[in-house]
């Protein structure tokens, strides 16, 4: 059952998203997706809109939901920055666990690009049951230089960039220097699957190999599919990537 929802931010702004949950199957565990850098709740291809649809069938409920600025919750994208991406992921974690029926201890998260770092920012700090990393951005300085090269000045003296028809807001982008995702992975125990494309136009192996080696639990994989681009645009590689992840949830979050 597919419902849309919305909650507020810890500046009192609306967040909206989509919450998907199994009929009939009593208290069930669940997974919060957080979305790429400009990105939304659907993602590129509808790639969450799949994955969550196929987590409900086996039976594990989800929340997928634009960041403040992005998609359709409050704010533009020029007011967003990365404390408040960061912000209003651990608020969707704490509305979820709230939601009726949701095993409140078995919760998993799944980041895609930026929203990986999020999700490897929160894991430990939200007790996260198990952990989903897809194309994830380790080194965020990366991001910024990234900026550089694919955005231009906003020219308006405010010293933001525009990027694909957004505003990138200075703050924004120096919020890069201060987030450290490969040290708050190191503080995370459970299971960890790391999945990679294998010609991820965007960031190189060593950032997934980097989240390999920092994961704190004894329990982590990565997987490289070869030849995918950064958001897995074919329907072989997005199929790989769902079976995978799902696997890894049922597993991990069974009981």
């Amino acid at each position: 059952m597919e419902s849309f929802v919305k909650f507020r931010n810890p500046s009192g702004r609306w967040l909206r998203g989509m919450f998907d949950r199994p009929a009939g199957r009593g208290r069930v565990p669940g997974v919060v997706f957080f979305h790429g850098f400009t990105g939304d709740r659907m993602e590129s291809h509808w790639l969450f809109v799949k994955c969550a649809r196929a987590l409900e069938r086996m039976g594990i409920a989800s929340l997928r939901f634009d960041f403040f600025g992005s998609g359709e919750s409050d704010g533009t994208f020029a007011d967003a920055t990365l404390e408040s991406e960061i912000a209003d992921a651990n608020a969707a974690v704490e509305f979820f666990r709230r939601q009726k029926g949701i095993a409140r201890e078995r919760i998993g998260l799944l980041g895609l690009s930026l929203g990986g770092a999020i999700a490897a920012l929160l894991a430990a700090r939200v007790e996260a049951r198990a952990l989903v990393l897809w194309s994830a951005l380790a080194y965020p300085q990366e991001l910024r230089t990234l900026s550089e090269r694919v955005t231009k000045p906003c020219g308006d003296g405010s010293g933001g960039r525009e990027y694909s028809g957004h505003v990138v807001s200075a703050r924004f982008l120096q919020g890069l220097d201060h987030i450290h995702p490969l040290r708050a992975i190191r503080r995370f125990k459970q299971p960890t699957l790391i999945i990679h494309p294998g010609r991820d136009e965007l960031l190189p192996f060593r950032h997934p190999e980097a989240f390999l080696r920092a994961a704190g639990t004894r329990v982590k994989e990565k997987v490289i599919i070869p030849d995918a681009d950064h958001t897995f645009t074919s329907v072989e590689w997005e199929q790989e990537v769902i079976s995978r992840s799902l696997a890894w949830f049922a597993q991990h979050l069974a009981n």
